[in-house]
Formats: structure tokens, sequence, C-alpha cells
């Protein structure tokens, strides 16, 4: 999946998000990298890719949208690895395949573990809860691990790991696929931001 995540992050144009003091973020290419988006030809093959990989839903919404993409692209980073839909859900819904291993068997390829205790390595799936206006909220309050339930959240694949941050690729970031950076602390469990509450890391089984 790490493999996989960095092709198509190199065919979106390696896009990395530099966040801002002020809360706010800001897509950066490299000189001569010519911005992609969701929507351009090229871009948006892969995206039905993604999202038709994992799923016979409409991608296009009420208005015309595109559907947020995010877990289809997932999805389908675990489908492309060779995981059938027993060991990783076929969804367009990350809470679909973060509740399968909350309850995983020892068979599973991933299982949930609380980012309070867990140190993220290469390989896991970093989960924080979201509300883009789009989604059922949660009255106010972000879960904990003790208490996820269904609703909204984005899931990011770690692909590079270092004394102070992990590297992170995710779908429908800015409408792309990026690379974030997220701090840790000197134990490595992910540090909360103003962007972000952790909720839950997947950790990867190794076979």
């Amino acid at each position: 999946m790490v493999t996989l995540a960095r092709q198509e992050w190199v065919l979106f144009g390696a896009p990395v998000v530099h966040e801002e003091d002020s809360g706010g973020a800001r897509l950066a290419f490299a000189p001569g990298v010519i911005p992609t988006h969701e929507l351009q030809s090229p871009m948006l093959s892969r995206v039905l890719a993604y999202w038709y990989g994992v799923s016979r839903l409409p991608i296009v919404g009420y208005q015309g949208e595109l559907r947020p993409w995010s877990a289809a692209f997932i999805a389908w980073l675990a489908r492309a690895a060779g995981y059938g839909p027993e060991e990783f859900p076929a969804t367009v819904l990350h809470w679909d395949y973060i509740e399968r291993f909350i309850l995983a068997t020892a068979d599973m390829p991933f299982v949930a573990r609380d980012p309070v205790l867990y140190a993220p390595e290469v390989g896991d799936l970093v989960c924080n809860a979201r509300n883009d206006g789009r989604q059922p909220d949660f009255s106010g309050q972000v879960p904990d691990f003790g208490s996820l339930r269904r609703g909204p959240y984005h899931c990011d694949l770690v692909v590079e790991q270092a004394s102070d941050h992990v590297q992170a690729i995710g779908g429908n970031v800015a409408d792309t696929v990026a690379m974030t950076r997220m701090p840790i602390a000197p134990d490595g469990r992910l540090r909360a931001d103003a962007r972000r509450r952790w909720v839950v890391v997947l950790k990867h089984r190794s076979p």
C-alpha cells in the first residue's frame, strides 16, 4: 500500500501540504510542476478508478459535485495491494473499515489502536474526526477511541517516519492526492493540532 500510495502521489504531481500557524493550510508543488486537481481529465480518470474500484454507488452528488473520495482512495490502495473484501471493506466511507478493525480478529491485516497510547509506523493508517458540512457531525463532541461511532472521518497512510514527524499520503486532500507532515512527540505518538483530533491509528499487521 505504501508503494502504491507513493505512485499515485507522484501521478498527481507530488503535492505537499504546508500547514500555517493560523490553522490553515496550502498546497505546494515543486517548481515547474503544474498544480493538479480532481476535475482535470487525467486526474479525474484516477479518481474514478479509485471510486469504482471499490463501489458501484454514483460518485456525482445531487448538485453535480464529486462526492468525497478519500475513503475510496484508501480502500483502492488495499484492494490493489491484494487485500480481498473480507480483509479490507470495499467502501467509500472511512467508518466502514475503522469499525471492521476495531472488531478485528487475529487474521485481519489491521487492528485499531488508541492514538493516545500507540505511536504510528510506516504502513499504518492515521485517522481523525471531521465535519466538512456535508456529513453528520458529532453534536459538538469529537469522540475519543473508547467512544468511536459512525460519523465522518479522514484517514491517511503513513509512508515515512522521522524523529519529530511522520509523512502520510491521503486522497481528496485539497482535491488531490497529497502528502502531509504530521508532528509527533518524542515517544512517537501523534500530536493533536488545530486542524486535527486524532481518534484512531489502524496498525498494519505484517503477514
